[in-house]
């Protein structure tokens, strides 16, 4: 039970505002007729329960008055209407009259008013009270009675000594006169009937099509507003069913919409102008109004999805369901050959509209036809143009989209969303996806492979570094042994630097090792880069005085902070200095510069190299060696270990060769901090 009426809430709420917007539409218009034609006296006059207090009455008995005081209707008329009765008298003798024992002191039996005029003023009395006609003396409009004696209406000279009575019966009848008896031209009519019945015969109209359609219309309305929840159920389901029909179909029926609202249009102006149609001409103004609301409310819920369902899209649809079939570039081509052919049709139009307007049977057709038949061909091609332009222009999208992915996929970034099933250049992309996705595998293979060849190496190191001190310490033990033979020493000093240079060199491919796979331990201080770089120079002053070099530096008076591992950075240099000093060109000299550039500290190492440098080689891979004979005794990790150590420690490395000069920079940013002062225990 809870469930049906649930369901049928949303059909209540759409059928309330229908029938409440079109009684408002009803009231508004049959109101709004109504004070046009009657004004707002004659509709306060249907209401009237006396028709005596009407403006109609005081119009019609104003307008008797100065009838009766016309010297000419004097002559020349008699009123046998039994409703209204008149004596007029002129310096006490009787003028006219069709009651002769009228008196302004009684009134006959059925009447209850009576009007006196005494040549200046004139005094009404109604149901034996006299009314106050006047008020504050001036006449301002149908609101009053229109009789001589306010101040702005001048009694004229001519009603000197005129004296009017006028009765007035309560309940006026029909009567039908008997103008034997009277002479001159007879009025059988005083319009009092006529203005009583009109008064009752219009209330009933009034009620029925104003005030019952504006309080039913506006509680129904009142009720769908506060069923509005189930009446956007009601347009979504509306919505739903509209949502079913052709596009086409809709368009075309704009037609018929906008006669509907040119006619609603001059039904407006009608009620205006007093210009009556028939009751289904009328109709049209609802008829538009609810044939917008359903355009409005298609649009508001269908208005992403409207041309889904279209015959368009239909064929549309099945045109690319066939192209996807197609190799992209003749897909290109046939949309190509499509476009001329859509032109087609609006040609031919024109072609047969030309004949048709100037060959012989130009008199049988209509413009109207012969322009539609155009437009029709016009908008065909128009409709075929933009989809084939906005099938173009999908397909340049994806080709941005797969240049796109490509550019990403040379950056290792993410790829983007993948293209539709039914993109032009789906198969493309694809390819480009399984090419990616092999490539990820191979450098995966390859990091892995990578990274178990650099746990091998520093596994083996740390395997050799136990049995290399241990031979480094028997070595050592047998050079202090005496009564040695000459040649016996020499072989055993010989083994003890051998075997100093491969535990040297197992030391420095185990930190290599561990760098390159970040467990390479760091600790970073503040640090003087300057007090660096000469205790450096300092420690090495025996191999620099050895080498037979020269070697400059150029070195700041004050300190340079950066943040680094001393240690790791005395290592650097260690290299770098002791390299230049193994490879420099005899008798050459070695710079070594510090400066400082904004916020960066750079150390720059030259030198002449003595063997030609190879061109395009990375000095800093590891086992690279400047001595491709490989005997200057070098392990050809010097460098890679400089340049490990120096990116681990937050700098930057870097190696320039310009013919046989040999450049190495090491890099750091400057620092605000700085180290804590030692405290003494």
């Amino acid at each position: 039970m809870d469930t049906k009426s649930r369901s049928i809430k949303p059909a209540l709420a759409f059928w309330a505002l229908f029938f409440g917007v079109n009684l408002l539409i009803l009231a508004l218009a049959a109101g709004y007729s109504a004070v046009h034609t009657l004004g707002w006296h004659g509709i306060s006059d249907a209401f009237q329960s006396d028709y005596q207090n009407t403006a109609d009455f005081r119009r019609t008995i104003s307008q008797w008055f100065y009838s009766f005081a016309d010297p000419d209707w004097q002559e020349h008329y008699q009123l046998s209407d039994q409703n209204l009765l008149y004596k007029v008298t002129k310096d006490g003798q009787t003028v006219t009259t069709n009651a002769d024992g009228l008196s302004p002191d009684a009134l006959p039996e059925g009447y209850n008013f009576l009007l006196y005029f005494d040549g200046e003023t004139v005094t009404i009395q109604k149901d034996g009270q006299e009314i106050d006609i006047y008020g504050d003396g001036y006449y301002r409009g149908e609101d009053q009675w229109n009789l001589p004696g306010y101040h702005n209406i001048p009694v004229p000279q001519s009603y000197a000594g005129l004296t009017i009575t006028m009765a007035v019966a309560k309940e006026p009848v029909a009567y039908i006169a008997d103008t034997a008896a009277l002479t001159g031209d007879v009025i059988t009519d005083s319009g009092l009937y006529s203005t009583m019945d009109y008064a009752a015969r219009l209330q009933f109209p009034l009620i029925l099509f104003v005030v019952v359609p504006l309080a039913v219309g506006a509680v129904l309305l009142l009720w769908s507003i506060l069923w509005h929840k189930h009446k956007v159920r009601a347009d979504q389901a509306i919505a739903w069913f509209t949502g079913k029909i052709w596009l086409e179909v809709k368009l075309v029926l704009l037609i018929p919409f906008f006669l509907a609202c040119i006619a609603a249009f001059f039904c407006l102006v009608s009620l205006y102008t007093a210009r009556y149609y028939t009751i289904w001409f009328y109709l049209s103004v609802p008829v538009a109004l609810w044939w917008a609301y359903l355009y409005l409310n298609d649009l508001r819920y269908n208005f992403g999805h409207i041309t889904a369902n279209s015959l368009c899209a239909l064929l549309a649809r099945l045109y690319r369901g066939g192209e996807l079939s197609w190799p992209a570039g003749q897909r290109m081509m046939r949309r190509s050959a499509l476009q001329f052919l859509a032109a087609v049709p609006f040609i031919l139009g024109c072609i047969v509209v030309f004949f048709l307007l100037f060959g012989p049977t130009m008199s049988r057709l209509p413009i109207f036809f012969l322009l539609l038949l155009l437009a029709l061909a016009g908008l065909f091609l128009i409709a075929a143009q933009l989809w084939l332009m906005s099938q173009n222009r999908r397909t340049a999208a994806d080709v941005d989209t797969l240049l796109s992915r490509i550019q990403a996929a040379g950056t290792g970034q993410a790829s983007a969303a993948p293209l539709p099933q039914d993109s032009d250049l789906r198969a493309a992309v694809e390819g480009l996806d399984q090419m990616e996705v092999r490539l990820k595998d191979a450098l995966s293979e390859q990091m892995k492979s990578e990274k178990l060849k650099l746990e091998l190496i520093t596994n083996v190191s740390h395997d050799l570094k136990t049995p290399l001190t241990s031979m480094v310490s028997y070595t050592e033990l047998l050079r202090q042994e005496e009564d040695l033979p000459d040649h016996v020493r020499d072989y055993i000093l010989v083994l003890y630097q051998k075997t100093l240079r491969l535990q040297a060199m197992v030391q420095d491919v185990f930190d290599v090792s561990k760098a390159a796979t970040g467990n390479l331990p760091v600790t970073i201080r503040p640090l003087d880069f300057a007090k660096l770089l000469r205790q450096t120079l300092a420690d090495l002053d025996e191999d620099i005085q050895a080498s037979g070099l020269v070697l400059r530096s150029t070195l700041p008076d004050g300190p340079v902070w950066i943040m680094a591992d001393g240690d790791r950075l005395y290592r650097v240099f260690q290299n770098l200095i002791g390299n230049a000093l193994k490879y420099a060109l005899d008798g050459s000299r070695i710079y070594l510069t510090l400066s400082v550039e904004g916020d960066r500290a750079a150390a720059v190492i030259q030198n002449t190299s003595r063997e030609e440098l190879p061109y395009g080689v990375d000095f800093t891979e590891r086992f690279v060696r400047g001595d491709q004979s490989r005997t200057d005794g070098g392990s050809g990790l010097g460098l890679s270990i400089a340049r490990t150590f120096t990116e681990a420690c937050g700098g930057s490395f870097s190696i320039r060769t310009q013919a046989d000069l040999f450049t190495a920079s090491v890099t750091f940013p400057l620092t605000q901090t700085r180290p804590q002062p030692e405290v003494s225990p």
